[in-house]
């Protein structure tokens, strides 16, 4: 399967309501909508007419949105898509670790503690992991 081309698109919000997008890197790729899924498909469609792709290379593109209403904002929406990615990235790990530290003779208590989840999930998670 071909790998998917990855563009990075601006969006920012208009004054009056509404979004408008470039392609960062795609000269002469820009469009506009009234919702983020609209702005994503019209820069899509932008993207392929810009670059004269064939039918459907619409589907393969990976857009990566890039969302500006103010700095103050984008920090904040920053830091908040940062923290959730740490959280799955958090939850990934949690249970190989849960496995190593029972191996090694560490209590279901402790393993709990040192890892910051209640005893419960230590123990769904060797359930789990039995099962499977």
């Amino acid at each position: 399967m071909a790998a998917m081309t990855t563009y990075r698109v601006t969006v920012w919000r208009e004054p009056e309501g509404g979004w408008s997008v470039s392609a960062d890197d795609v000269d002469g790729a820009h469009s506009d909508g009234r919702s983020l899924s609209e702005v994503d498909r019209n820069i899509r469609e932008a993207i392929a007419l810009v670059l004269d792709l064939p039918r459907g290379a619409e589907a393969k593109m990976e857009i990566d949105l890039r969302i500006r209403i103010g700095d103050d904002v984008d920090e904040l929406v920053s830091d908040a898509r940062t923290a959730r990615e740490a959280a799955r990235r958090a939850e990934e790990l949690t249970g190989p670790a849960v496995l190593a530290l029972r191996r090694r003779g560490v209590s279901v208590r402790d393993a709990a503690r040192m890892l910051g989840v209640s005893s419960g999930r230590i123990t769904q998670i060797e359930k789990d992991h039995a099962a499977a």
